[in-house]
């Protein structure tokens, strides 16, 4: 049986223990994911994507003079190369710890204000096809640069190049701090569709066991399982936004806390979701056991029943099987008749008596 554990990642958390802190070390499982480096440069007037940058050009990119002008957000596919986490630290200077928490994908969501940047780490949870993708998202946000580390190729920013190239709302018009905000509730946004798909796959369990077909155990356990890690990601997500939206930043002003609000109300409408359908999997859970168990009680009922029609006609057929010279009837020419109506009798009325009962 082959189920996706989402709670793999938490085990490589072992993997650091002993080595000393700040140790920049990849703990997931994707090594061999090729690295790639996507740039987009954008303001009012323009914007400008390089979705294959030049690798060795990482450190002119993030320092360039041009920052001021414009907006940079760099996204980094791939987590296993240590020297570009190192140079970006040393570039950006970036605290130890927080290039360490970059790598150890084992993270819960949190967003933190440093003296001059701001470092934040979310859950990336989305649909590929039929599979829920759990992913790790580290963001920076320092001046009018926006650095994003994902693991995998594939993500839920779509939405937010398509509006920056088309110049679809306020976000090619606001500053860095906006940007990290519309990645955020595009994860957040992406939760809601995950959800969506978990409360259809639920439905078509509910629906195989009222009709009392075989329901997909392993699809049932998956979907307890992913509502588990999804409630331990979406708890820590609240209570860190909370402190962020209550804290002095600069990267957070009070224009925004409406947007973040918005975010708020969505984590919580998810939060209920998640605890809802986590009673609704234990109700399929206990319903599709006692499906179970009363298929075998109807089993064991007919079984019984059988067993009470031929007893009594084993005991005749045992009786008047009996070698005797001397038995009543023994030598009557139509006894086997007699005897043969007698039996269908008894057994139409033993299964006529046990119809009426309703046991049958």
């Amino acid at each position: 049986m082959n189920i996706h554990d989402p709670f793999d990642l938490l085990r490589t958390k072992k993997q650091s223990i002993g080595t000393p802190p700040g140790t920049i070390d990849y703990s997931g499982d994707y090594s061999d994911v090729d690295i790639k480096i996507e740039v987009i440069r954008y303001n009012k007037d323009k914007f400008q994507i390089d979705a294959e940058a030049d690798i060795k050009n990482i450190s002119k990119i993030i320092s360039g003079s041009d920052l001021e002008e414009e907006i940079i957000w760099v996204n980094i596919i791939g987590l296993h190369n240590k020297k570009i986490i190192e140079l970006i630290g040393r570039s950006l200077n970036i605290h130890q710890m927080d290039l360490e928490d970059i790598v150890h994908v084992s993270q819960w969501s949190k967003i933190i204000n440093q003296n001059d940047y701001l470092f934040s780490i979310f859950k990336m949870i989305y649909l590929n096809e039929e599979e829920i993708i759990h992913e790790q998202v580290s963001v920076i946000v320092k001046n009018n640069l926006v650095i994003t580390f994902q693991e995998t190729p594939g993500d839920v920013f779509d939405h937010i190049r398509s509006r920056l190239e088309s110049q679809k709302g306020q976000l090619r018009f606001e500053d860095s701090s906006y940007l990290f905000y519309s990645i955020l509730d595009a994860i957040v946004d992406e939760y809601m569709l995950v959800i969506n798909y978990i409360s259809l796959r639920f439905n078509e369990i509910e629906m195989q066991i009222i009709e009392e077909r075989s329901p997909n155990k392993e699809e049932l356990y998956r979907l307890r399982k992913e509502l588990l890690y999804f409630s331990n990601s979406i708890s820590p997500l609240q209570d860190t936004l909370r402190r962020f939206v209550t804290e002095d930043s600069a990267f957070y002003t009070q224009d925004m806390s409406p947007y973040y609000s918005d975010i708020k109300d969505h984590l919580s409408q998810i939060s209920d979701s998640i605890m809802g359908y986590r009673e609704m999997s234990n109700s399929l859970h206990e319903v599709s056991m006692s499906n179970v168990s009363m298929k075998m009680n109807r089993a064991m009922m007919t079984l019984t029943i059988f067993s009470a029609i031929f007893i009594p006609l084993s005991f005749l057929a045992g009786v008047f099987g009996m070698n005797f010279k001397h038995m009543p009837g023994l030598n009557e020419p139509k006894s086997f008749i007699y005897f043969a109506i007698f039996c269908i009798t008894l057994a139409s009325g033993m299964i006529t008596y046990f119809k009426a009962r309703k046991w049958f």
